[in-house]
């Protein structure tokens, strides 16, 4: 719904929004019996003063889903898309298939999943087996990212060309109901929510709902998490603001059952 745009609830890390998927740039065609349709439909929501979330992203959604069925067989087999996969496999992997969960149950809160509540990576490998009646969707969504992955390259050479950078937005919190919670929950306080005591600009102070950092945990291992985290956000930034900084140092946490800041 609507409220699934507030930026900092991103169910991944790494992942690029369908949201912001070009189907003029994808590297399959429409049909020339959805093509009519679809520049309609494009021409109606690109006239309304204000962004229909809902509208493009089901849209879009529809049309990326009839373009991969119609040619699954040329995608499966592209050596630059398997390449795509087993270069981002440690990532797309789980984030493919927590999207099937969730539009399954119809809630990226994998607590009210019926099936696969608690990831394990050796129980999930097998939506990515073609024998599984998950496996089109799961490579449907691991397609899209590759064609995001595409579209944004593009766009960011292009604006190296210009002699302009690019500087990315990193938020320090994850969302509580995302593949990172999901996979990896021993690297957060999943039983905190980080936020704001009161101040002078707020009398209740603030809940911001996402998890804390063990940090403890992340240090064990060199810190690998951010590590990735900023290896894969360099393929397109050339410089990253981190909201907010002060994050890595101090943050106030709160218990999970508290409402207020």
């Amino acid at each position: 719904t609507w409220t699934d745009s507030y930026p900092y609830a991103a169910i991944s890390v790494y992942a690029l929004h369908p949201q912001y998927l070009s189907i003029d740039n994808l590297e399959f065609k429409l049909s020339k019996k959805s093509e009519k349709e679809y520049l309609a439909k494009k021409s109606d929501l690109n006239s309304l003063n204000l962004i229909d979330y809902e509208q493009v992203i089901l849209g879009k959604w529809k049309y990326v889903t009839e373009i991969f069925n119609e040619n699954k067989e040329a995608i499966l087999k592209d050596r630059n898309f398997k390449k795509f996969l087993k270069d981002n496999e440690e990532w797309l992997l789980p984030y493919s298939a927590f999207c099937v969960q969730r539009d399954k149950y119809k809630t990226p809160n994998f607590n009210d999943w019926k099936t696969h509540k608690k990831y394990i990576a050796g129980k999930v490998a097998p939506f990515f087996s073609p024998k599984n009646k998950e496996y089109e969707t799961a490579m449907l969504h691991a397609w899209v990212q590759y064609q995001l992955h595409l579209q944004l390259k593009d766009a960011i050479d292009y604006t190296h060309q210009l002699g302009i950078s690019v500087k990315g937005d990193l938020p320090i919190g994850i969302y509580r109901h995302s593949v990172e919670a999901w996979t990896e929950p021993e690297l957060f306080g999943m039983d905190f929510q980080a936020g704001a005591p009161p101040d002078q600009f707020t009398d209740l102070g603030q809940n911001w709902g996402f998890p804390t950092y063990n940090w403890e945990a992340m240090k064990a291992d060199g810190y690998k998490w951010w590590k990735n985290r900023f290896k894969a956000l360099e393929q397109y930034f050339d410089a990253m603001r981190i909201d907010h900084i002060l994050g890595f140092f101090r943050i106030w946490r709160m218990p999970i059952s508290a409402t207020q800041g």
